[in-house]
């Protein structure tokens, strides 16, 4: 074949690419294919459209169903209660004995021009002045005018100026609850709460004559008699309609219009309130059944006299408050009873702080209180008298907080060291918020690895730094205090110790969340903060929070050691009446029974484990093993040393002593809060009856021998043993000697000091446990009864000062007198 030409067909094999010849469709088909192609895309388009609205209708019904089912939940808001609110009644404190009966001590009052005027007094004029102004329709709605409301959203929508929706119903409830912020939540609480007051509980005038009482009128003013007699320096009763209407025009901005500030801009109010008025009397919408029409000369007439209007300005400074006080009676417990009313007042009731104050002043209360007077006197006698137990440096302050562990029943406090120049001064017991170091410990991750069970009274923790131990990226820690570490340490001569690392190993594990919420829903802590606390192991652990703690909330913690696991609530008061005998605050429930928070077994433990820091070789609260009575407790001192704690507690009673300056300085001696403790307590025994009280221990629990190279019960091989408290049948094994030692025997003296035990001073009053915390091993625990209830009364024996230890000479510095302004701010370091 070679050399012949190709033919057609044999280029045709190797041609790979087809050529399509154009089919031969008429017009026709071409238009019927397009509508087929626009009819699928239609149809898909449809089906989309379809999905997308059923979705979002769907969606739509369950966000509608949400958010009504969100708004019907505040349908049973409940109304404040305004019937205390006739607040023209002077209220009462009264001393209970032992037997229960009761004595005045105190009238509670201030003065502010305030008189409560029944409605029937309150010219009708001025009833107009404020309906035609705040709520035109008060009497026709029942409690929300929802045609003021519409508007109201209807200009905020479209920008425009308009009045405000909120009745006079709504408005009261704001002054009385405080509720101010703004948010969906509490417009819909205000409006249920409002159609609830109006629809069984009160009338119109009753609700009318509580707002004319109660709402701020400028300055300190509360309520239009108030303002008539601080601008006017008149009646109510006797004031003209221009005086009316300017009293009313205040109301909408107290300080912008307060005609002794803004004298001009009052009066201009005053006019828009008398054009209001005017309108209204000639519009058919007036309600004359229960409003006063002006006219139009009554008008003019008002006019021409805001142009000559002055004002008076009586002289009701807040600052005369205390002139006439009995300040012999209001003492640090007063201040504290008062202000532990205040705030059940506010949680129970929902009262603003601002109402519950006047409430307390002003609404005829009968309050009965706990303190025992004589003995809350001869404690404040102490701290301006006993120079010995007092720091040398006068301008370190301090704070006293004692309480029944019981009942509950506050015994002692004091504020400051200075003496007092007022009433309601700042208490560094019950208001300051200090960081409370190691003393956090035993109430924090210690009781509650026992209560849980991680831990037992000789469990071995390791005794080394954490890696990260801020959180961030840093160094291990935390630190001991004496910069030494050995592999495992002892639950218990970590506390004697008072050791850091074993303590924030345990809060590792623990979590310092669960640490926070035992805190905080058990022992009530009340000023610890949930964005860092609540995830900071040295806050938990080693007691760096960032605001800190009170000396009374640590007390509070603490009373659970003595009285086997019981929370009472701290108690100034038994019960509060109001103006009727009603009782409206009641105490003596969770005197007599608390909160169990903690197993018995466990805080009889934790009790044991206490003594540890004072009656123990190598203990940080050795200072108080001489004492006459059994005592328990732990010192805490912050890193930087400008706080110190002693919480602790004996038969009769727990206590919480802080030391510190007012600006943070360094203290240097770390014994002056236990040297106050140890007074004060050594006073209260020696003075008082206390009868045969003691602590409440469980008689499930026994002391056993364990090893300290296991952590386990001591067995025949073990060669380095202590005794420990345990729970009957919830002990940890026998250690074998051999596999089961973590660690080797204890740290020589000349690493670390001995951690054998002292022996425990043989004098003990008769009230105190007989059971020595140093006794070897025994089959049978001994168990105290607990104690019965009492309220102490003086002894026979004539008072007198307990013996000190000699120390330093105070200085001769200016005495610093206490204040009613908490400390200026400052910004505490935050611990992770």
């Amino acid at each position: 074949m070679e050399g012949q030409p190709m033919r057609r067909e044999d280029i045709n094999k190797y041609t790979t690419t087809s050529v399509s010849v154009p089919s031969q469709h008429t017009e026709g088909e071409f238009t019927k294919s397009a509508g087929a192609t626009v009819a699928t895309m239609c149809g898909m388009i449809w089906k989309v459209f379809k999905t997308v609205f059923w979705i979002a209708a769907i969606t739509g019904l369950l966000v509608f169903f949400s958010v009504a089912s969100y708004i019907l939940s505040f349908r049973n808001a409940e109304p404040p209660d305004i019937n205390v609110g006739n607040l023209n009644y002077s209220s009462e404190i009264y001393l209970m004995d032992k037997d229960g009966n009761a004595t005045e001590y105190l009238p509670l009052y201030r003065n502010e021009n305030r008189v409560w005027m029944s409605l029937s007094d309150i010219p009708l004029q001025m009833q107009t002045a404020q309906i035609c102004i705040e709520d035109h329709r008060f009497y026709q709605h029942h409690g929300v005018d929802w045609r003021g409301t519409a508007g109201a959203v209807l200009h905020l929508m479209t920008g425009q100026p308009g009045r405000g929706g909120s009745t006079l119903t709504q408005q009261l409830i704001k002054n009385i609850t405080g509720e101010n912020q703004v948010s969906i939540m509490r417009k819909v609480t205000e409006i249920f709460t409002a159609l609830n007051m109006e629809k069984d509980k009160y009338t119109k005038a009753q609700i009318l004559e509580a707002y004319l009482n109660i709402v701020n009128y400028g300055g300190i003013c509360q309520g239009v008699e108030s303002a008539a007699q601080c601008y006017f320096e008149k009646s109510i009763t006797e004031c003209s309609l221009a005086e009316c209407a300017l009293i009313a025009g205040i109301t909408q901005n107290p300080y912008q219009f307060n005609p002794l500030i803004f004298p001009e801009e009052s009066k201009e109010k005053a006019e828009t309130v008398l054009d209001r008025m005017l309108e209204l009397s000639e519009s058919e919408e007036f309600d004359a059944e229960h409003l006063q029409r002006i006219t139009r000369a009554e008008y003019n007439e008002a006019i021409a006299e805001l142009e000559s209007m002055d004002f008076i300005g009586a002289d009701i400074d807040e600052e005369d408050d205390d002139a006439d006080l009995d300040l012999g009676k209001w003492n640090w417990y007063i201040d504290y009873l008062f202000n532990q009313v205040k705030e059940d007042l506010m949680d129970k009731y929902g009262y603003s702080e601002e109402y519950a104050e006047t409430v307390m002043y002003n609404g005829g209360l009968s309050i009965y209180c706990a303190m025992d007077y004589e003995m809350q006197s001869a404690v404040e006698r102490l701290f301006l008298t006993n120079t010995d137990m007092l720091p040398a440096d006068d301008d370190i302050d301090t704070g006293l907080f004692v309480m029944d562990p019981y009942t509950g029943r506050v015994l002692v406090t004091v504020g400051s060291r200075y003496e007092r120049n007022g009433a309601l001064l700042y208490s560094n017991a019950t208001q300051a918020m200090r960081p409370c170091g190691s003393s956090m410990k035993t109430v924090s991750p210690y009781p509650l690895g026992i209560e849980n069970g991680t831990i037992t009274y000789g469990t071995l923790l390791k005794n080394q730094p954490l890696a990260d131990w801020n959180g961030i990226g840093g160094e291990p820690g935390p630190a001991n205090w004496n910069g030494r570490y050995t592999d495992y340490m002892c639950v218990d001569t970590a506390i004697e110790m008072s050791m850091n690392a074993p303590a924030a190993q345990l809060c590792t594990t623990l979590t310092p969340e669960a640490c926070y919420e035992w805190l905080t829903e058990k022992l009530h802590f009340s000023t610890l903060t949930v964005d860092v606390d609540a995830h900071s192991r040295s806050a938990m652990a080693l007691g760096t929070q960032y605001w800190g703690v009170t000396v009374a909330d640590m007390t509070a913690g603490y009373q659970i050691f003595a009285n086997g696991g019981v929370y009472h609530k701290p108690a100034t008061y038994y019960y509060v009446q109001d103006h009727n005998g009603s009782v409206i605050l009641d105490n003596r429930d969770g005197m007599e029974n608390g909160e169990r928070v903690m197993r018995e077994e466990s805080a009889t433990i934790m009790n044991k484990l206490l003594h540890k820091p004072i009656y123990y070789a190598n203990s940080t609260g050795g200072y108080l093993a001489d004492m006459p009575m059994e005592v328990f407790g732990k010192t805490g001192t912050t890193d930087d040393d400008y706080d110190l704690y002693f919480v602790g507690g004996t038969p009769f009673c727990v206590a919480g002593v802080w030391n510190g300056y007012t600006y943070s300085r360094e203290l240097g001696d770390g014994s002056m809060s236990m040297r106050i403790w140890k007074t004060v307590m050594n006073y209260l025994y020696e003075n008082y009856d206390w009868g045969d009280r003691n602590w409440i221990l469980s008689d499930n629990v026994q002391q056993l021998a364990f090893c300290r190279s296991s952590g386990k019960l001591a067995g025949p091989s073990c060669f380095d043993t202590a005794t420990g408290w345990y729970e009957s049948g919830n002990a940890p094994g026998t250690c074998n000697g051999g596999s089961d030692h973590i660690t080797g025997p204890s740290p020589s003296p000349s690493a670390l000091p001995s951690a054998a035990p002292s022996v425990v001073p043989s004098v003990s009053p008769s009230a105190s446990p007989s059971t020595d915390p140093s006794a070897g091993p025994t089959d049978t625990p001994v168990t105290p009864d607990p104690p019965p209830s009492f309220d102490p009364t003086p002894s026979d024996q004539p008072t007198q000062e307990p013996t000190q230890e000699p120390t330093q000479e105070p200085t001769q510095e200016p005495t610093q007198a206490p204040t009613d302004d908490p400390p200026p701010d400052h910004t505490p370091d935050v611990p992770e």
